[in-house]
């Protein structure tokens, strides 16, 4: 499990272990040759990278690599098998970790986003800098881009691009006055077809709209924004990141220690400039939902549908 903790112009990613809550399961079955083939079962919304690696391992030929690495589609799939060795004992022991995402995921840099707020709403944003690098000397990890949307009370967040809702926490009560950061903020996480996430966080509580597995287009609105109690006022933390193991570089060494996300420098759409291009800090920007940036994911069958649904 990822946790992500946020002060506003600060963001620290911590990562924590997550066997008590996974979504993924592997098991085997052993068949009447007395072969062992393995399956696993993905009760999420969103793809897993998988590993298994065996500690112990007598009698038995694997008929994939090991250890072996895949990623897994939310529901059920095979996956390999051992097969025993003529006049040998057999025996195995395994370990099974995850992380969400894909394992070598094509990243759509090109793909332009709306901003995250009503058509007509003028924002301005804030970057995000990496507490690790500010306190603990680490180096940031790749392409880190982390956003603070300035939003009004009372303001609909809207999903930026098309996806499928893969995690929602919608139930946190805020607490205290004048926070500079909640590791528990309400949030809305979205999976994207080039195997991107996008996070959207800090929602009043109850006010999600959309709910795990739900599929949403560009410009669907998913709750209602928070952040009354923060020094900062009202606003959305907006994050695209995907799958990338690479070690932490702390004082300019390596470390043991893992970062296994890297970041997307999302390119919005700009109204006023009529194209698309990074936010600069602190400059007011004007949201539209054209619709051919809602669009630019669906096939031809698909833009079909949706201008239908939305003739007005």
């Amino acid at each position: 499990m990822i946790r992500l903790f946020t002060l506003i112009g600060l963001t620290f990613l911590l990562f924590v272990s997550a066997s008590a809550q996974s979504p993924i399961e592997v098991f085997y079955e052993k068949d009447n040759l007395g072969a062992y083939a393995f399956s696993c079962r993905n009760s999420s919304y969103c793809p897993y990278t998988i590993t298994i690696t065996f500690t112990e391992l007598n009698g038995l030929r694997s008929s994939a690599i090991l250890p072996y690495q895949t990623d897994v589609m939310p529901g059920q799939q095979s996956l390999f098998k051992l097969q025993p060795q003529p006049n040998q004992s057999t025996s195995f022991r395994y370990n099974v970790s995850s992380i969400k995402g894909c394992k070598r995921p094509k990243i759509d840099t090109a793909l332009v986003y709306l901003l995250p707020v009503s058509p007509g709403k003028r924002v301005s944003t804030t970057e995000l800098a990496y507490l690790g690098k500010l306190y603990a000397g680490q180096a940031e990890p790749k392409d880190w881009y982390s956003l603070a949307i300035k939003m009004n009370s009372g303001d609909t967040v809207f999903a930026a691009r098309r996806g499928r809702v893969s995690a929602v926490r919608s139930d946190a009560v805020p607490t205290g006055a004048h926070l500079g950061f909640n590791r528990d903020d309400n949030m809305v996480e979205v999976n994207h077809a080039d195997c991107s996430f996008a996070t959207y966080t800090v929602f009043r509580p109850k006010s999600i709209f959309v709910v795990p597995g739900q599929f949403v287009e560009a410009g669907t609105p998913l709750g209602i924004v928070g952040g009354e109690n923060y020094d900062y006022g009202p606003h959305v933390r907006f994050t695209v990141h995907y799958n990338y193991e690479a070690a932490i570089i702390k004082n300019g060494k390596l470390t043991d220690e893992k970062h296994y996300w890297a970041y997307v420098p999302v390119r919005f759409w700009l109204r006023d400039e009529k194209q698309s291009g990074r936010l600069e800090p602190r400059k007011p920007y004007l949201s539209d939902h054209p619709e051919s940036i809602i669009e630019q994911e669906m096939s031809k069958r698909e833009v079909k549908k949706w201008q239908r649904s939305h003739l007005k």
